[in-house]
């Protein structure tokens, strides 16, 4: 048995049997072509690794400047979990207290774009916050009103 029908019938050849016949799928030139875009593949790789690690370890370092309790020292080789979580708005109680007072005199209506500026810019003074923020508390302080009705009505018909 020669070369071409061991490989035939241990199924390495890489190419198809024609009546006994073995054709290659690639010609030399193809497989040389072929290791040389692996090659620059994984070389194209390890260098992203390195970027994406000096990367994550800057962010680190910046968030240990800026005194971020959540930044571990051994983490800032780049060995954490990525979080495609944003950080959630926490409002100042001043801040509570006039969309509060807001959210009363306009009694849960709609605020249109200007009206959000406006309240965005007035809660500014009083800490950090977008008008995605303003939008969002209103939004979600209409739907608690909603909900707190709705079971307060159901209450009183059951008595």
């Amino acid at each position: 048995m020669d070369e071409r029908e061991k490989s035939s019938t241990n199924g390495v050849s890489g190419g198809c049997a024609n009546g006994g016949l073995v054709y290659p799928v690639m010609t030399e030139e193809q497989i040389q072509i072929l290791r040389h875009q692996i090659v620059a593949y994984t070389i194209i790789s390890e260098q992203l690794v390195q970027m994406y690690k000096s990367f994550i370890a800057q962010q680190d370092f910046i968030g240990m400047e800026l005194g971020n309790p959540s930044c571990d020292p051994l983490m800032a080789l780049g060995a954490r979990k990525i979080s495609s979580r944003r950080q959630r708005w926490a409002p100042t109680p001043v801040q509570l207290q006039i969309l509060e007072n807001l959210f009363i005199q306009g009694s849960g209506t709609t605020r249109t774009k200007e009206k959000i500026k406006e309240i965005t810019n007035e809660l500014a003074q009083h800490g950090p916050v977008t008008e995605s923020n303003v939008y969002n508390w209103f939004q979600n302080r209409r739907a608690k009103s909603k909900k707190r009705s709705a079971q307060f009505q159901s209450k009183t018909e059951s008595i």
